[in-house]
């Protein structure tokens, strides 16, 4: 992990810490961590932005090598409510909406991710 990867890391996992629940106790328990690893393998067939799943070999998923680039290896996952760390993005060049918590630069189209102001 690069020295940017882990400062995003960093930010995002204070901002998890700073969740409360109506009680006022922390909303997630981040002392405790499961690990889930998902096979991906490159295979220029598959449409940019797109994870497909094999056919072949049970889970494992297919996507292109600009998408497997594009995408962000150490993801933190919250269950279901990942929406509290959502970062909405629309592309300026490909016109595409995609949730920037999971990405470099667009999987869609390769442009680089402008600046929030």
């Amino acid at each position: 992990m690069d020295r940017k990867s882990e400062q995003e890391a960093q930010k995002t996992l204070e901002k998890i810490k700073s969740f409360k629940n109506l009680a006022g106790a922390r909303e997630y328990n981040t002392s405790t961590s499961e690990v889930f690893q998902l096979e991906i393998k490159v295979d220029n067939s598959v449409p940019h932005g797109q994870f497909i799943p094999s056919q072949i070999y049970p889970g494992q998923w297919r996507a292109s090598e600009q998408t497997f680039k594009a995408m962000k290896k150490d993801l933190f996952a919250l269950g279901d409510s990942i929406d509290e760390i959502k970062e909405p993005y629309q592309c300026d060049s490909c016109d595409s909406s995609l949730d920037r918590q999971f990405w470099h630069f667009c999987p869609f189209c390769g442009a680089s991710f402008k600046e929030f102001k």
